[in-house]
């Protein structure tokens, strides 16, 4: 029985990964998981060729060998699972990184839009429209490297709340511009 052992464990492996990707998890985590069970499919009938074409034709004498490639073919086997496994990890975390930076600038544009609706002046509220349709149409993705242009952006949006001249008001709405601009310039150059 201890040598057919790494067979045994190759097929027991087959639902433990199945239940792993699909258990509980919204199909786009399972769908990168996908890799795994591919994986341990490849492992199983990579294990069970190794074991009826080598390890059945070495002598009883010589089966410490037998047992060293089935060991060695798992370890290789359990080294890209894991490879597996830190690299859907960086994805998901590059994925949350990008939703939070996403909804922080999103938050700028309600920020903007709300700023407008206290506003009765029609100069200023087509400075606000402007700067509302501006942000619309910007990469709403923001790097690490513009955090800095968006705090700046945030601040000036809250000055224009207490901005009451036109003319003060327009300077903070220039300014504003500027710095989706640097934005921009900022975001492509990071991709």
């Amino acid at each position: 029985m201890m040598k057919y052992i790494f067979c045994v464990i190759a097929l027991l492996i087959q639902p433990l990964f199945a239940w792993y990707v699909y258990h509980r998890q919204d199909k786009t985590k399972a769908a990168l998981k996908m890799p795994m069970i591919y994986y341990s499919g490849v492992y199983l009938v990579v294990q069970i060729v190794v074991f009826w074409k080598i390890c059945l034709k070495i002598p009883e004498d010589y089966q410490n060998y037998a047992y060293l490639i089935q060991g060695g073919l798992l370890v290789v086997f359990i080294v890209f699972e894991l490879i597996l496994f830190g690299s859907n990890k960086y994805i998901e975390d590059v994925e949350s990184r990008e939703q939070t930076s996403i909804r922080d600038f999103k938050g700028l544009i309600e920020e903007m839009e709300i700023c407008g609706v206290g506003i009765d002046d029609p100069d200023k509220q087509k400075c606000i429209d402007s700067l509302v349709e501006k942000m619309r149409y910007s990469d709403p993705v923001s790097s690490q490297e513009v955090a800095q242009e968006n705090q700046k952006i945030h601040e000036l949006i809250s000055e224009l709340s207490a901005s009451m001249e036109l003319d003060s008001f327009q300077k903070k709405c220039i300014e504003i511009e500027k710095q989706l601009e640097i934005r921009k310039i900022k975001n492509v150059r990071r991709k």
